[in-house]
């Protein structure tokens, strides 16, 4: 996956755009989007990057969004 910036500002811009596209409906390229940004944050998270406390919070926000779209 190529990121324009760092993987947090790529979590809170995703995180900023599903909080205002709520109630909305979501290209589905934006969901895959999302997703593979999810699966890239897991795995920085667990190769243990000193952003831990900057990423993780951001990661919950985000899956919190795209699970309030599928339910």
């Amino acid at each position: 996956m190529k990121l324009h910036g760092s993987i947090r500002e790529n979590l809170a811009a995703a995180v900023r755009s599903a909080r205002r596209l709520r109630g909305q409906p979501v290209h589905a390229d934006t969901l895959k989007y999302w997703d593979d940004l999810l699966h890239h944050a897991r795995g920085e998270l667990a190769s243990g990057t000193g952003e831990r406390q900057l990423i993780e919070p951001l990661v919950a926000e985000l899956e919190t969004e795209i699970a309030g779209r599928l339910s």
